[in-house]
């Protein structure tokens, strides 16, 4: 049986329909697999909205991040933090005993490619610094590493029978505040006292 001529028509317009849908279907895909860094983020550009972001739940963070430890032996509790940063698989970058510092960072991957590894993490540039004017934006080393997330911990003496443990993490340029990674941060560091006191008896 012989094809008229106005079916054949009818199908390739119905297949050159199909084919522009898919194709107008995988750019808009592409679109918003492609977003850039800013645009999946929340950013705030005014300073004073951060500050009353911050005052009303000021309380509330400072008493996540900090505990009081019944010790006075600094070096043993400076190396349960760097224990601790290990097992939650920070990389430690600064440890300074004088100043009772320890920072740290590592990569979560929160937002994982579908189309496999991103190239632009090979241009990424530790180095580099935030750089914000009315003119001119640089997001820094955190460009091409959204997924950074920065942590440093501080020991000093409240008293003579105490020391207070604050850590405080980083991530996506802002400063986090939600007590659950402290409370995980500060029972695994609770752990690695007591493995270190077991080890010592």
């Amino acid at each position: 049986m012989a094809v008229q001529p106005t079916e054949r028509a009818t199908r390739s317009c119905q297949m050159a329909r199909g084919l522009i849908a898919a194709q107008i279907l995988l750019a808009a895909l592409l679109a918003q697999g492609c977003s850039p860094y800013e645009w999946r983020h929340e950013n705030q550009w005014n300073s004073r909205e951060q500050i009353w972001l911050s005052e009303a739940s000021q309380v509330k963070v400072r008493a996540a991040q900090t505990r009081v430890f019944e010790t006075t032996d600094r070096t043993k509790l400076l190396q349960a933090i760097v224990a601790t940063m290990q097992d939650l698989d920070f990389k430690v970058e600064v440890l300074d005993e004088v100043l009772g510092v320890v920072s740290g960072k590592k990569y979560v991957e929160l937002e994982r490619s579908q189309i496999g590894p991103d190239p632009s993490y090979l241009l990424y540039r530790p180095d580099t610094l935030l750089f914000l004017t009315r003119n001119y934006r640089t997001w820094g080393p955190f460009w091409h590493r959204s997924d950074l997330v920065r942590l440093t911990v501080t020991v000093r003496a409240r008293d003579q029978s105490q020391l207070v443990v604050r850590a405080s993490a980083q991530f996506y340029l802002r400063a986090v505040e939600t007590p659950e990674p402290y409370q995980q941060f500060f029972r695994t560091l609770g752990q690695s006292l007591f493995v270190q006191g077991q080890m010592l008896r």
